[in-house]
């Protein structure tokens, strides 16, 4: 092992004790110690020998050369050296500046061409519009739920998704970028910290939680104030779509609760386990209300934390059954008729703006089945007017009551319809589960 020294200094005692530093025997040990040295010149408090050096001669390792120049490697200390030629895997010092000078260069033109994108998107959003009245039933609900989460900064400034903690108690982002997709809320780069909008190979990324949001000019010239009035006296007609966001918002209310109880035993979940059981708590909200669904997600998780104790399980093994147990409690549920129990609410789990504003309209809550949602919304919307809703029970209605009479048993038929309603099944469910019990 070689090592060719370029002195940058004259004293003869420095000289020395690089030169000691530096010596190696046939075999490439280094013949002296780094403490044996350390006392063998004077040097400032704090300053070790190594850095002494190092500031005083460069030293260049004759078994490695650049990969680039194969000009010889300047190494920094003694564990940096290689007692056999091998090729190097840095850059020696001249070609790692002229590297780092075009890298530095290429970040400069990536930051003047990210500023000059991000003007002309600035740009570009300052000319859309929005017609308010014709955006749909759901979008108006969640701009309602999220002006009172955020006043007055929906009507008089920019907002960040961390200034919405209050819309819902879980998927915040999710509800505020349906908002953006739908073009309602508007990216405003220029009040947003450095560091948001960022490069990511030859696309511009952004840190979603640094994102700066305003909301959308509206296409006649109002105010966002008066924007948001008028939305106030809206005449929903879209069913479907007010469902579907009760199902949204009421889905991040049973997750919200579920994360609670999992941190409280210490249960982790995957991102597809959580995505699967949210996947079947909404399908089951059509039916059950958020509190039912609680009282599943109660029992779920202990007795997946009664699991982790048991031999042979640990508690990953115990989490991960927590998604078919809650599959399975509520397949049994349906098909034995099972009443479900109704939870309270947690007092630090709020229900959210979002809760609030479908709690108005529809006059529902998190005791609300998802069968009676659905019926309001139909109300609601004006639907439930049409003759021929009523229509199709007419004749199912007329002969089970039939069937009852000549049983005598109309008594126990509306005791069995109220628990089939309590349990959270429609009226049409209601109406058929007990006529095939009457006609078998």
């Amino acid at each position: 092992m070689t090592i060719r020294l370029q002195m940058l200094t004259e004293d003869p005692k420095e000289i020395e004790l690089i030169e000691r530093y530096w010596a190696v025997d046939e075999f490439g040990q280094y013949l002296e110690k780094v403490s044996a040295l350390a006392g063998l010149i004077e040097m400032a408090q704090g300053v070790t020998l190594t850095s002494f050096i190092r500031q005083r001669c460069n030293a260049f390792d004759e078994n490695q050369v650049c990969p680039k120049c194969a000009e010889l490697i300047e190494i920094k200390n003694r564990s940096q050296a290689k007692k056999l030629p091998q090729p190097a895997i840095k850059l020696c010092t001249l070609c790692q500046k002229d590297q780092d000078d075009i890298a530095l260069e290429a970040k400069r033109s990536k930051a003047a061409e990210l500023e000059r994108q991000l003007a002309e998107f600035c740009r570009n959003q300052s000319t859309r519009t929005v017609d308010y009245s014709a955006i749909s039933d759901a979008h108006v609900l969640m701009l309602l739920a999220l002006d009172r989460a955020i006043t007055p900064r929906l009507a008089n400034g920019g907002f960040t998704i961390g200034d919405c903690r209050g819309l819902a108690p879980l998927y915040i982002g999710d509800f505020v970028l349906q908002l953006r997709e739908a073009g309602l809320v508007l990216d405003d780069p220029s009040k947003a910290r450095p560091g948001t909008y960022y490069w990511e190979g030859d696309e511009i990324w952004m840190v979603r939680d640094q994102v700066v949001y305003r909301l959308a000019p509206d296409a006649e010239s109002r105010s966002a104030d008066e924007v948001i009035r008028s939305l106030s006296d809206r005449v929903y007609t879209d069913a479907e779509g007010i469902f579907n966001l009760w199902l949204d918002y009421s889905a991040a209310d049973v997750m919200r609760y579920l994360g609670i109880q999992c941190e409280l035993y210490n249960h982790e979940l995957t991102e597809q386990e959580l995505e699967e059981i949210k996947s079947t708590l909404r399908s089951a909200l059509e039916t059950y209300s958020v509190s039912q669904l609680w009282s599943v997600v109660w029992k779920v998780v202990r007795d997946a934390a009664s699991l982790a104790n048991r031999e042979y399980y640990n508690r990953p093994k115990a989490a991960a059954t927590i998604p078919g147990k809650i599959r399975r409690n509520l397949e049994k549920v349906r098909r034995e008729s099972i009443e479900l129990k109704s939870w309270s609410r947690p007092d630090q789990h709020p229900a959210g703006t979002l809760g609030m504003v479908l709690g108005e309209i529809l006059s529902v809550d998190e005791n609300t089945s998802g069968h009676m949602v659905s019926s309001l919304v139909t109300w609601l919307t004006g639907q439930g007017c049409s003759p021929s809703v009523g229509a199709e029970l007419d004749e199912p209605i007329r002969e089970l009551m039939t069937i009852a009479l000549a049983h005598d048993v109309s008594s126990s038929v509306m005791l069995r319809f109220a628990e089939l309603i309590r349990a959270g099944h429609d009226v049409g469910f209601a109406i058929e589960e007990i006529g095939e019990t009457l006609r078998s």
